[in-house]
C-alpha cells in the first residue's frame, strides 16, 4: 500500500499523464475564472482553495472533459444509446420516458464504463428491479488526468448532468424529484455539483465520496445534504489519506444518513494478496481491487442491495465503539436503517445527520444478519480469571452458523463478568434454540499460576448464561448454570432461563 500511496501523491502534485501538463499548470497560476457558455463561470478562488486544497485547479472545458450520457432501458440495446442536452435527435430521446424514475450512475477518478463492469452490472440490476431510465455518465477524458485537475473537472461534469436534467424536464416533463444520482468517489461530488444547480433533485447516493481535496471543505465544494431532497452516504475506506493505511474515502458525515460499513474502513477480504485479487477477478479488475479494494467495495455493496432479499439492516449509533459494544443493537423505528437501494425507506424526521453502522461479509453475497451475543460467566469456588479466545455457534429454527470467533485476540475472562459481541450470519437464523460454546486457553508467562508447560492444570471457564438478541428485539436467554468448560471442549446451551 505504500507504493500505492506514493503513486497517488504523485498524481496529486505532479502534471497529468497526457501532453497538456504545461498549459494546465499555467492556467492554475495565471487564471482565476473560466466561463463555458450556458454552464456559466467557474472560479478557483476560496472556498475552492484552502488549507485542505492548496492547489486549486480550474475545470477544463466540456470539449476536453467530453462526458457521455449512455441511456439504458428495458427496450434499448444492451450497449445503450446516447443522450445529449439540447439535441432532440439524439438516439436516446426516442427511448427516454418521463413517466419512469431515472437513475444516473457516475464513476470516479481514473475510471470509465469501459474499464470494468461495475457500472453495467449496476444498470442491469436496476433494470431487473424496475422499469427505469438508467443513464451511465462516462467522463473518461476528464478523470484520466492528475488528481487535482480531475477534482476540478467534476464541476463541469456536475453542471452538464444538471443541464441534461433541465433539458429532459423542459422537453419531456420529467421531474427532478424522480431523479436519483448514484456516484462513486469523485462521482459522489459530481452528484453534489449537479444537485446544487437543481431544485428538488430527488436523491443522491454517495458511494465512498473521495476524501483528498474534499474532506473538511466548505459545503459549496463537496457533497452535502442540501444537494438533494435525500442524500445517503456509504463509507467503506475512510482511514486518513495521509496515513499508513491510505484511505481514499471521506470519514466526515456528508448526508442525511451516513452508513459506516464495518466501521467505515478496512473491508473484510481486502487484505488478501494482489495475486488472490487477480485470480479472483481477472487482470484489470483484480489490479484495481488490489490497489483500492475497500474504496471499490462500496459500489459492489450498492449493486447487491438493489435486488437482495437480505435488507442490509443497519443500526443508528454515535460511534463504531458503541456499535461494537452492542449498545445500538437491536434497532427499532428510525434506529433501523437499510443501506443501499432501500435507504430512502427510513428517513429521519430530524434534519440532523444520522449515522448508521453495520457489518458485511468478505465476499458476495455481502449482506449479513446481525445478532448480539452476551456471555455471562459464573463466580464460585473453582472459578478464576483465565486467558483465551471465545467461540460460539448459534442454531435457529431456520438456519445455523458455523463457529464464530468472538474475540479479535486472546483476552482475560473474569468470573462474574458479562461480555457482549456483535456477530453476523449470511442467513436469517429464525428463532434461536441453542448455542454451542467453546474456548481456547492461552497462558501467559507473566501471569502467576497461569503458565502451564507440563499441562498439570486443566483450566475451565464456568458459563452461567448466554443471551442472543436478533431482529425486531427478539431475545432468548439460555442458562448453563455455571457449567465448567475445559479448553477445547464444547458446551451446548439449550435450556431457556
Amino acid at each position: 500500500m505504500m507504493v500505492v500511496s506514493l503513486a497517488v501523491l504523485l498524481l496529486l502534485t505532479c502534471g497529468p499523464w497526457g501532453s497538456e501538463a504545461t498549459p494546465v499548470q499555467h492556467t492554475v497560476q495565471k487564471r482565476e475564472t473560466v466561463c463555458y457558455g450556458d454552464l456559466g463561470c467557474f472560479s478557483n478562488d476560496p472556498p475552492f482553495r484552502s488549507l485542505y486544497r492548496p492547489l486549486s485547479f480550474l475545470p477544463q472545458s466540456p470539449d476536453v472533459v467530453k462526458p457521455k450520457f449512455n441511456l439504458r432501458t428495458r427496450s434499448t440495446h444492451p450497449d445503450g444509446v446516447l443522450l445529449r442536452a439540447g439535441d432532440p435527435n439524439a438516439p436516446g430521446m426516442a427511448h427516454f420516458q418521463h413517466s419512469r424514475p431515472t437513475k444516473f450512475i457516475v464513476h470516479g477518478f481514473v475510471d470509465s464504463i469501459h474499464l470494468g463492469n461495475w457500472m453495467q452490472d449496476m444498470a442491469s440490476q436496476f433494470l431487473a428491479h424496475g422499469d427505469y431510465n438508467v443513464i451511465l455518465v462516462d467522463w473518461l477524458f476528464g478523470s484520466f488526468d492528475l488528481y487535482g485537475q480531475a477534482t476540478a473537472n467534476t464541476r463541469v461534469v456536475g453542471a452538464m448532468i444538471a443541464q441534461l436534467i433541465d433539458y429532459l424536464q423542459n422537453t419531456t416533463g420529467a421531474r427532478p424529484e424522480d431523479m436519483h444520482i448514484v456516484g462513486h468517489s469523485l462521482g459522489a461530488h459530481i452528484a453534489g455539483y449537479a444537485g446544487e444547480r437543481l431544485r428538488y433533485l430527488g436523491r443522491i447516493t454517495g458511494l465512498d465520496p473521495a476524501e483528498p481535496y474534499f474532506q473538511n471543505m466548505d459545503i459549496v465544494v463537496r457533497l452535502d445534504p442540501s444537494d438533494a431532497l435525500f442524500v445517503d452516504i456509504m463509507h467503506t475506506d475512510d482511514a486518513p489519506f495521509y496515513s499508513i493505511h491510505t484511505g481514499l474515502g471521506m470519514s466526515q458525515a456528508c448526508g442525511h444518513v451516513d452508513y459506516y460499513v464495518n466501521g467505515g474502513h478496512d473491508q473484510p477480504g481486502c487484505a488478501k494478496s494482489p495475486v488472490y485479487h487477480i485470480l479472483e477477478n481477472g487482470l484489470i479488475e483484480g489490479a484495481r481491487e488490489a490497489v483500492a479494494c475497500s474504496h471499490l467495495r462500496s459500489y459492489h455493496l450498492f449493486t447487491e442491495s438493489i435486488n437482495s432479499a437480505c435488507p442490509f439492516e443497519s443500526f443508528r449509533c454515535e460511534s463504531e465503539d458503541d456499535f461494537d459494544k452492542g449498545t445500538c443493537v437491536p434497532c427499532e423505528g428510525d434506529g433501523c436503517g437499510f443501506m443501499g437501494m432501500r435507504a430512502d425507506s427510513v428517513q429521519p424526521e430530524s434534519r440532523t445527520p444520522v449515522k448508521y453502522y453495520l457489518k458485511t461479509g468478505d465476499r458476495a453475497p455481502f449482506c449479513r444478519y446481525h445478532y448480539k451475543v452476551s456471555l455471562t460467566f459464573s463466580t464460585g469456588y473453582y472459578a478464576r480469571q483465565e486467558r483465551g479466545a471465545l467461540f460460539v455457534a448459534i442454531n435457529g429454527s431456520r438456519d445455523s452458523t458455523v463457529d464464530i470467533e468472538l474475540t479479535d485476540d486472546y483476552m482475560y475472562v473474569q468470573p462474574g463478568n458479562t461480555y457482549t459481541y456483535i456477530v453476523t450470519s449470511p442467513a436469517d437464523l429464525g428463532q434461536v434454540h441453542d448455542v454451542i460454546f467453546h474456548w481456547e486457553h492461552n497462558s501467559h508467562i507473566l501471569d502467576p499460576g497461569s503458565w502451564n508447560p507440563f499441562n498439570i492444570r486443566h483450566p475451565k471457564l464456568y458459563v452461567d448464561r448466554v443471551k442472543v438478541t436478533s431482529r425486531g428485539n427478539s431475545a432468548v436467554t439460555l442458562c448453563a448454570h455455571g457449567t465448567g468448560v475445559e479448553t477445547g471442549d464444547k458446551l451446548k446451551i439449550a435450556t431457556v432461563c
